[in-house]
């Protein structure tokens, strides 16, 4: 029953935030300076082609934070970059209390946002629409509204990702 308020509650913010992001000017430059990936925890991932993307596209690894979403309450991640939070879906109130070291990371902006996830999932979606980017890539089986920049390829599929990404993203910076 708690989740299930939570859910209601995070999906009456989504719609909001959704509106907010669609309206918002994209404002890209000439290259990308931060870089802010959400991963699902439960999807599985693996860090290390994330640091050969921020090669690629030039983006030092101090100006990367990581946010690993998950379901469990105390898990331990692995992670080469120092910007790295773990958000548990426990750690939301019942009406959708955000923790505050989260809320700070809703005040940053990002020039870059990844959201490292193949599926739709009201607890993703809202806090993937909650952080403040000029550009966000997702992949196909997400929820195309919060995603400028869709990618049809499995994220799993690391050479395929690592080209894929890096060529569609580049373009983008032509322009």
């Amino acid at each position: 029953m708690i989740d299930a308020i939570s859910n209601l509650v995070m999906k009456m913010r989504l719609k909001d935030l959704l509106k907010r992001n669609a309206s918002q000017s994209k404002g890209i430059g000439k290259t990308f300076r931060s870089m802010l990936v959400v991963l699902s925890e439960e999807e599985g991932y693996e860090i290390k082609h994330l640091s050969i993307l921020a090669d690629r596209l030039k983006i030092a690894s101090k100006n990367i934070t990581v946010v690993v979403l998950t379901k469990k309450e105390n898990i331990e991640t692995q992670s080469a970059f120092k910007n790295t939070f773990v958000i548990s879906r426990k750690s939301i109130g019942i009406f959708g209390k955000i923790p505050p070291f989260v809320t700070q990371l809703f005040e940053k902006s990002f020039d870059l946002q990844l959201n490292f996830f193949n599926k739709r999932s009201v607890f993703l979606e809202f806090f993937s629409a909650s952080f403040k980017s000029k550009l966000r890539t997702g992949f196909y089986k997400s929820n195309h509204e919060m995603n400028d920049l869709i990618l049809d390829i499995d994220p799993h599929e690391k050479e395929v990702f690592l080209n894929e990404t890096t060529t569609y993203l580049n373009a983008l910076l032509k322009k």
